[in-house]
């Protein structure tokens, strides 16, 4: 199945009152380095989708990472440019960085690395490009989520929730009150609870995601068959501005129960017609709409935004993505009296 809109190989409840926008600015080019901070599988994800953008990503991870990376990323020409830190004068990176995006999916960058990163010289010269970065990304979960996703890393034996929660509101603290965040090149992205991106999919994943050994790699029962449902079923994006859910309407489960009698008309309603994520999200559609956000020049798009899923097996074309930046907002609910079960699910004849 072909996926519009997709980067592929050659051949967005607000915390915050008032909705702000920005100008989508100066765009990348081909070629561009992109910085990726934060070691992670949206990391890899990302450097996957910005490459087939015509992007040059550069992973930036401790060297245990990057070695372990290689077989999820399956990618030499990625991986040869990872690097464990800020390049120095001399090195082939240096002066060369066009944008950075902090892509961390877990809290592991401290507030330090906001002004460490963003200010960074060596020898009293700049390291990225001539005018200044063109683009920066802050990527940081969703508050108030209601589906509270584990993370790859979860063990059940720790419980430090309380302490993540803080590692994140401080980076975000440091990075909106950073002089960066008042441009026009700057945006906050936030995530729902992020399942996916692999390759068990339709086709325009097939060279967009990592080794299907991600999806063995957590403790959490079951976790396997919810990231392959979200690589195969929920490519879809919904844009919503601020840190926002989309809440599903008062009646709607009561709808769903009294108009979807049997369980196989249910499984086939939530994964079908764009039927939207409260608060998560797959892997793929954020690092779509993070791509789109670096190489679109035209328009505007909300300061700081929330990417989640919605049940499509293909990602929006350019224009959709035009129109979910220039009007940000919780995709419908669907009718489920007005489902077409027969479509989707195969009755048994009766003998």
């Amino acid at each position: 199945m072909a996926c519009a809109g997709a980067f592929a190989p050659n051949p967005m409840v607000s915390k915050h009152p008032k909705f702000t926008t920005t100008s989508l600015g100066v765009a990348l080019n081909d070629g561009d380095q992109v910085m990726l901070i934060g070691a992670g599988f949206l990391q890899l994800v990302l450097a996957k989708t910005c490459k087939a953008a015509g992007l040059t990503p550069l992973i930036v991870a401790p060297q245990t990472k990057l070695d372990s990376f290689k077989k999820l990323v399956e990618d030499d020409d990625i991986m040869k440019d990872g690097t464990i830190g800020m390049p120095e004068v001399g090195e082939d990176q240096f002066g060369n960085i066009a944008a950075i995006v902090f892509c961390a999916e877990d809290a592991i960058l401290p507030a330090s690395y906001i002004r460490r990163v963003l200010d960074y010289q060596d020898k009293g010269q700049s390291a990225f490009v001539e005018g200044g970065l063109k683009k920066v990304v802050l990527c940081a979960p969703l508050q108030g989520a209601q589906n509270k996703e584990k993370s790859m890393g979860w063990i059940p034996i720790f419980n430090n929730d309380n302490q993540k929660d803080k590692v994140w509101d401080d980076l975000v603290d440091a990075y909106t009150k950073h002089p960066v965040y008042e441009s026009d090149n700057s945006s906050l992205v936030r995530f729902g609870g992020l399942l996916g991106g692999s390759v068990d999919g339709p086709e325009c994943i097939k060279e967009l995601g990592i080794s299907e050994q991600m999806y063995q790699m957590s403790l959490e029962q079951f976790r396997d068959m919810k990231e392959r449902g979200f690589d195969r079923y929920k490519l879809g994006a919904q844009i919503l501005p601020g840190n926002s859910l989309n809440n599903k309407p008062p009646n709607q489960d009561k709808m769903e129960t009294e108009a979807l009698k049997k369980s196989e008309w249910k499984e086939a309603f939530i994964i079908v017609d764009g039927y939207p994520e409260i608060d998560r999200a797959n892997r793929h559609t954020v690092a779509q709409a993070i791509v789109q956000s670096l190489i679109r020049d035209d328009g505007s798009c909300p300061k700081e935004m929330t990417v989640l899923s919605k049940s499509s097996s293909q990602f929006p074309s350019d224009s959709e993505w035009h129109a979910l930046f220039e009007n940000p907002g919780p995709a419908a609910w669907p009718d489920p009296f007005k489902f077409d079960y027969k479509k989707y699910v195969k009755e048994e004849e009766k003998v």
